[in-house]
């Protein structure tokens, strides 16, 4: 996503929240946090689908956290980064890894509007379908091929038109529109580091997404 197409696509977000009755001031943006590293070749375009962000109007994740994670929930999330890049290895392998690999994702939250500290889903719910179209742009321009849903899935489902089988709703799935593999996980700060990291390690292997 090149820095025109981003900043008419927030613009036109904001148009959207304004003709809606929503502050646009309240829209806390995100997506890659570095395109060079992300698009570079060979580095997997991994997307983490987040619920909303906290106290943060106007802000903006990438630049927030441009320097590396800030707060437990992006050491979380920069820890799975790391794993997935580096091809899993062992937990106490990764933190060296940490902070470069964040650069190398992409984080959008379903709603754009910031929150408080407790995400309601029903809210977010209904976020995610006034916001579909942008959402959808939004991720095919990010163009991911692994899809981390962080307590997200159940939205994922009808937002992207998954062809999901309901017996098997906490295994990953591929889409063959996205080309993207869809995990279905916890949201970072529900994680219980270790446990969490090789339950996401188990899941990649036993599908084969690395």
């Amino acid at each position: 996503m090149d820095d025109n197409y981003d900043k008419l696509l927030w613009e036109r977000w904001e148009r959207h929240y304004d003709e809606t009755r929503i502050d646009s001031k309240r829209i806390c943006k995100d997506g890659i946090f570095d395109v060079e590293k992300f698009r570079a070749p060979h580095n997997p375009h991994i997307l983490f689908v987040l619920k909303e962000v906290n106290k943060f109007k106007k802000g903006d994740l990438r630049m927030m956290l441009k320097e590396g994670p800030a707060f437990q929930m992006w050491h979380t999330i920069a820890r799975w980064s790391a794993g997935l890049i580096y091809k899993l290895p062992e937990y106490d392998e990764i933190g060296k890894y940490m902070k470069e690999s964040l650069s190398r994702v992409a984080a959008i939250n379903l709603k754009k509007a910031s929150g408080e500290a407790i995400a309601d889903m029903s809210i977010i719910n209904a976020y995610a379908y006034n916001d579909k179209k942008f959402l959808i742009e939004q991720i095919n321009q990010i163009g991911p091929n692994i899809i981390i849903a962080c307590g997200t899935f159940d939205i994922l489902i009808w937002l992207l038109n998954l062809a999901i089988n309901p017996n098997k709703m906490r295994e990953p799935i591929y889409d063959n529109k996205l080309c993207a593999w869809v995990i279905p996980f916890v949201h970072p700060s529900r994680a219980d580091n270790k446990k969490t990291y090789n339950d996401l390690k188990i899941l990649t292997h036993r599908h084969s997404i690395l």
